[in-house]
């Protein structure tokens, strides 16, 4: 059984998430948690009647019941549980909170929300959960994407880090589920490998079986974001997998220069795998 969080701010992006949700797990038991947030003022709570917050409360639960039918009348699929949950917090709490509650599997969540208010890497919500490094992996879903089968998976590394078995047992379960080619994608920051580098490729190479791997290497240039985005416009990926160290590819790419101008938004689903050692 899986345990998966969606944050729904009743957009038609977080609807679309809980769209691409269903699809990505269809022939697996989920319990699906759709949590929605409301975050008020602790000092204007202190001005505001019983009648006004209930009226809050009574408006957020009425349109949570309402995603939950229509879902369920779009999804007839004994699999799968919806279950509604709101919250008076901000989300990042809220999240933190669901996670050690329900033992989530997944957090699943749309790259923009209700708003069009935009951080430097995704919306707002997108970055402040990623930021927190919770011991979850993130799958953010693009906005306005339409689901389609993940067939090929990228996972970018520049192998000076060791992957740990929660991890790698992550990639390796949703390359197998879906019968897609995982690519490793190398890229060099340097012209022949260390050690280490060596060492991790080799743990790679043992642990991740059971499916096509291929593995990559690709000169880093100035900017990772384009070296990345022109390896999944070239071999159709449908998943991007990276680790959310601290210091690791990740981080650099949202500290890129183009980051702050253009914004990195990567047109297919992006999975984040937390780094547990580092919490």
């Amino acid at each position: 059984m899986k345990n998966i969080l969606i944050p729904v701010d009743f957009s038609d992006n977080s609807w679309s998430s809980i769209v691409y949700a269903v699809k990505l797990f269809k022939e697996q038991l989920c319990k699906f948690y759709l949590l929605h947030t409301e975050v008020l003022d602790p000092e204007a709570i202190a001005t505001l009647n019983d009648h006004y917050l209930k009226s809050i409360m009574n408006d957020a639960n009425h349109e949570l019941k309402e995603i939950k039918q229509q879902i369920e009348a779009c999804n007839h699929n004994a699999n799968h549980e919806f279950i509604t949950v709101l919250k008076f917090q901000q989300l990042t709490e809220a999240i933190k909170d669901e996670i050690e509650d329900k033992k989530i599997d997944l957090i699943l969540m749309s790259t923009k929300g209700a708003t069009n208010r935009l951080s430097t890497f995704f919306g707002t919500n997108t970055v402040n959960t990623v930021a927190k490094h919770f011991k979850c992996p993130i799958l953010i879903i693009p906005e306005e994407y339409d689901y389609k089968p993940i067939k090929q998976i990228v996972f970018p590394t520049d192998l000076n880090r060791f992957y740990t078995t929660d991890q790698l047992t992550v990639l390796n379960d949703i390359t197998y589920d879906n019968n897609a080619t995982l690519r490793v994608m190398h890229v060099k920051t340097e012209t022949e490998l260390s050690s280490i580098q060596h060492y991790n490729l080799s743990v790679l190479k043992t642990s991740l079986q059971g499916f096509k791997t291929h593995y990559h290497s690709v000169p880093s240039y100035d900017k990772k974001t384009e070296v990345i985005n022109t390896f999944i416009d070239d071999l159709q990926i449908d998943l991007l997998v990276m680790v959310n160290y601290k210091h690791s590819i990740l981080e650099q790419i949202i500290k890129e220069p183009v980051i702050k101008k253009i914004g990195f938004n990567p047109h297919v689903p992006f999975l984040i795998l937390p780094n547990i050692n580092n919490q």
